[in-house]
């Protein structure tokens, strides 16, 4: 059957099918007539069947090429053929001349990038998926964002999907090192998102394997592997009811996405700027700069009617990501006078702290990502549609932690003096090597069929992720130092911290005794895997845009989740004497970043450490092994029913989703008194039924108007680790990040899940032919138990102890304000510009109970945030398309607010994150037809990741910084 089509005059029900069927209508007046005119704003198939009802005047179109495309109102009396291209203006449709003498032809105007002598094919071909997004959200019932898949405009080597997201309003990057890992979603914790690949949910192992997260690592998925991500914000029956943050799906790429064979072949090499402890650690095999990588997608279609397809894409790099880290500890003064580093023993703040430690830390670190997916595709007809996709995509990080810590005092209270001098107690050197492994993997089968009004969409999938490493740790300590005075001056804010710049023994490393610390002795295997399957039906009628009435949509799924840790962990049996070679240490002359005296490295290589020469500490390394270990599995059953209708211009969705969980965590008993953990397993079952009900009203207006208001129930489920873990102690931190020596995290069994109602409206004006957008967004959202983190921390034998507990709050809220503006396809003097600026502010509210005095007399306290909520986010981006070069420049700022990470026990402990920005800056040009050079530098205000603690977050004690990278890019395409 041919696409091209005319419209037939008696009704707009026919015009409704009209994509489908092909008739020739004659003209019943002469061509050239006027006649009075009055048609609505709409959609194309009922602004042409009016302009045939008044006019007599046949139309020829493409039923592909006015797809989502909408029409102004036009009101008088005028020529036909003037009326047809004033009705079509603002559109990217336009009127031909008559065909045969009977008819009038509407064709999609050339596309304004391709008709540019100076944009190269690849560039112009990504157009069609930026407006597909910006057609989806305009006439989407949900309020949602949505970026779509473009290889020169996603800028990084990694191009992640997180880096990506980043870009819309609302959405905060949660930081691995200097790549966003995760996305915080209006102000709402990474692990309230629901994250979907076509649908099917996403298994995660969260942070470390150990901590059971359910935050999806968005870092390891490749943007390649998609067409467009969307984010929906509002929430219906049909969405996921597990999100209070927001739906993040990520839409998988399609061979029918493009005509013909498409391939797009990237190489590339990556400078790093920071050396870290590179070159001064005595190890081998570490780069001090240099990286490469390459990627790739073939997509293609074929068949006798071109009714298969398949998609290729893979991807390969290694990265140097060398840091350099400095660490502040703080004892705080209690109206006893007391300075305490134990939040146990601190009587009431005061506000004053003193420092109790000072740290460096130099890295060495390079991670490697390699992976590939495939998907093949059967649509043998316009009706049904059929594809089985496959991904796997692994990240390896050899890590190297060299670090130092000056301790000014001991645990001992009131041992802290008034001048800006400090006796010196013990001086640590660790070394910390691991390599980790993280894989993910997933199959997903889909099955689409559609029929008149009828719709099913059937899917079936399994993701997994799994986690290990291996981590050798090595440390040493000074005996006590006698006649040692450390000095320093000035006063941390939320920028810096206190400058240690004397020591009345700055050669205190080469003389002083050194021992084996029992603390850092030791080796630790872990091991975690998480699997998910999935099968859900989704079933609509009378549901579609053009549909009008009543209409129904409903469905039913079933989620499995399993999650399994285990830890492996040797103590040895050191003591407290054993005397350490000053041969293997390394005294080098490097001053790290933020530092004045020289770093000593540990010169020995924790892989080939003579570990069999030392005594195993048995019962130690029992209980510190079997009291990380747990299991988890969970069973999910959803089923909802949503009611539509449709009015001309509005659309009203009533309807409820009923979840149900139930859940069982085994953890091992652990009697931390005594030091031990059972071989056996404990049972923790639970479970619950949550109806959420939810209600959609959309209004389009003429002009571009859309209205949206909604209010909808969400859950929000605890983590695995939250639940099921016992006790998981991990020296150095997992992540290095919050400048305590150890983390120390269990779980809890009695909590309870997460309720939020939210309520949200936005309003939309869409300009530019549909390529520009304005709009305003406002949401609310009552938490009732929200899980937050309590963090407190206490110091023992010169290390810190961070201890952190899950908890369910008193109450929580968050409201707030996103306004957005983008422009697609500016033209100015021969150049095409795209533009996007979003602004986001929020004012959330938790309360939850700690301990204040000594006597640890609980008390609620209230905090003007929630976690992870900045209290502002800004976002821009700005390409300028070059014709004369074919190619491009585009800058993307990201700027976040300060944000908790935790709530202390007491609100001094308390951790977060610093304000944060990032400005990336890619060129790129054609040098011969089908090879384009790119150039891209992250990073280039080397604007560095700052950690907090605080009741207000106003204290700085950890500093990182990472440097830029600079990426050189040779193009395939």
């Amino acid at each position: 059957m041919s696409e091209s089509e005319v419209l037939p005059m008696p009704s707009v029900k026919t015009i409704s099918t009209f994509t489908l069927l092909s008739t020739t209508v004659m003209w019943n007046m002469a061509y050239g007539a006027t006649h009075m005119f009055s048609i609505p704003a709409g959609t194309v198939p009922e602004a042409l069947s009016a302009f045939q009802k008044q006019s007599g005047v046949g139309v020829v179109a493409k039923g592909r090429d006015f797809q989502n495309v909408r029409v102004s109102a036009i009101h008088g009396m005028m020529d036909d053929r003037e009326a047809l291209q004033k009705l079509l203006a603002g559109t990217p449709l336009q009127v031909k001349a008559p065909g045969n003498g009977s008819t009038l032809i509407v064709s999609k105007k050339p596309d304004a990038k391709l008709v540019q002598q100076g944009v190269n094919d690849v560039e112009g071909l990504f157009v069609t998926g930026h407006r597909r997004s910006q057609s989806e959200k305009r006439n989407s019932n949900i309020i949602m964002d949505t970026v779509a898949y473009d290889p020169f405009e996603n800028l990084g080597g990694v191009s992640s999907v997180a880096q990506s997201l980043i870009q819309l309003p609302g959405v905060t990057g949660i930081t691995d090192g200097d790549e966003p890992r995760y996305v915080s979603i209006r102000g709402i914790s990474p692990e309230l998102n629901h994250t979907t690949m076509d649908g099917i949910t996403m298994a995660t192992v969260g942070e470390n394997g150990g901590s059971g997260s359910r935050k999806v690592n968005l870092q390891n998925v490749p943007s390649e592997m998609t067409s467009r991500t969307n984010i929906y914000k509002s929430f219906t029956a049909e969405q996921e009811g597990d999100a209070i943050g927001g739906d993040i799906d990520m839409v998988p790429m399609s061979a029918f996405d493009h005509k013909g064979l498409y391939k797009f072949i990237d190489a590339y090499g990556i400078w790093s700027s920071k050396r870290g402890g590179v070159g001064a650690n005595g190890l081998k095999g570490y780069d001090p700069h240099m990286g490469q990588g390459a990627k790739g997608t073939f997509s293609d279609t074929f068949g006798k009617n071109k009714q298969f397809g398949i998609v290729l894409s893979m991807r390969y790099q290694h990265r140097v990501r060398n840091t350099t880290k400095q660490w502040q500890n703080y004892a705080y003064e209690g109206t006893d006078g007391k300075y305490q580093t134990n939040a146990t023993k601190l009587n009431d703040w005061t506000g004053r702290i003193k420092p109790s430690t000072f740290s460096v830390g130099e890295y060495a670190n390079a991670v490697t990502n390699l992976g590939g997916s495939g998907r093949l595709e059967w649509k043998p007809n316009r009706n049904m549609y059929m594809s089985l996709m496959g991904w796997s995509y692994t990240r390896w990080e050899h890590s190297v932690m060299d670090s130092e810590d000056n301790v000014l005092v001991n645990e001992t209270p009131g041992t802290l003096g008034n001048d800006a001098t400090q006796h010196g107690y013990k001086n640590n050197i660790k070394r910390r090597q691991d390599q980790w492994h993280r894989q993910n993997s997933g199959i997903i089968g889909h099955f689409d069929w559609h029929q008149g009004k009828h719709h099913l969409i059937a899917r079936a999938g399994y993701t997994m992720e799994s986690y290990n490493n291996y981590e050798p740790y090595l440390g040493v300590i000074t005996t006590k130092l006698s006649g040692v005075v450390d000095g320093y001056n000035g006063y941390p804010n939320s920028d810096d911290m206190y400058n240690f710049d004397y020591q009345s023994k700055p050669n205190i490393d080469k003389i002083a005794h050194w021992l084996l610390n029992p603390g850092y002795i030791n080796q630790t295997w872990e091991q975690s895997w998480q699997h998910v399957p999935t099968a859900r039906l989704d079933y609509d009628w009378n549901t579609g845009e053009h549909d009008r009435g009543f209409g129904m949509a409903t469905g039913f799924e079933w989620r499995e989740m399993t999650m399994s840790y285990q830890k492996e962990r040797l103590d040895y049996a050191i003591g407290n004497n054993v005397t350490f070679d000053k041969n293997n240490l390394i005294f080098s002359d490097r001053t790290p970043w933020l530092s004045n005296f020289p770093k000593t490295f540990i010169g020995l290589d924790g892989y080939s450490f003579p570990w069999s020469s030392l005594t195993v500490d048995g019962k130690k390394s029992a209980y510190d092994s079997r009291s990380a270990d747990y299991k988890y599995r969970e069973d999910i059953y959803d089923g909802y029913l949503s009611l539509h209708y449709a009015l001309k211009h509005t659309v009203f969705i009533a309807g409820v989703r009923v979840d149900g969980t139930s859940y069982t965590g085994w953890t091992p008993l652990v009697d931390n008194a005594a030091g031990t953990a059972s071989s056996d397993y404990v049972k923790h079952p639970g479970g619950y039924n949550r109806p959420l009900p939810s209600f959609d009203v959309v209004h389009h207006f003429a002009q571009g108007f859309n209205l949206h208001a909604s209010y909808s129930q969400t859950i929000g489920r605890a983590a695995p680790g939250q639940i099921a873990q016992a006790r998981n102690e991990n020296c150095g931190d997992a992540n290095d990040t919050g400048g305590t020596s150890c983390s120390i995290s269990q779980g809890n069994p009695n909590l309870k899940p997460r309720l939020s109602n939210n309520f949200d409206i936005s309003v939309d004006k869409w300009f530019n032919r549909g390529n520009g957008l304005f709009s305003v967004a406002f949401f609310s959202k009552w938490i009732k138990n929200d899980i937050l983190t309590s963090r407190s921390i206490y110091e023992q034998d010169g290390s810190t102890y961070q201890i952190s507990t899950p908890m369910n709050s008193k109450s929580a809220d968050v409201k707030g304000v996103e306004v957005n503006m983008f422009n697609r396809n500016m033209h100015l003097f021969s150049q095409i510009i795209d533009a996007q600026a979003n602004v986001t502010w929020m004012q959330g509210h938790e309360s939850y109970s700690g301990t204040i005095g000594a006597s640890s007399t609980p008390v609620v306290f209230k905090v003007n945030k929630m976690l992870y909520q900045p209290q502002f986010i800004a976002n821009g981006m700005l390409t300028w398309h070059i014709p004369q070069i074919k190619g491009a420049l585009r800058a993307t700022v990201n700027y976040s607010g300060k944000y908790y990470t935790s709530f202390g026990t007491r609100p001094a402990f308390s951790s977060g994150f610093d304000k944060f920005m990032t400005f990336n800056l890619g060129f790129w040009h054609e040098v011969y037809p089908g090879i384009t050079l790119k150039y891209e530098v992250m990073n280039l205000a080397n604007y560095q990741p700052t950690y907090l603690t605080g009741d207000h977050l106003q204290f700085a004690h950890e500093r990182d910084n990472y440097g830029r990278a600079v990426y050189f890019h040779v193009i395939f395409h």
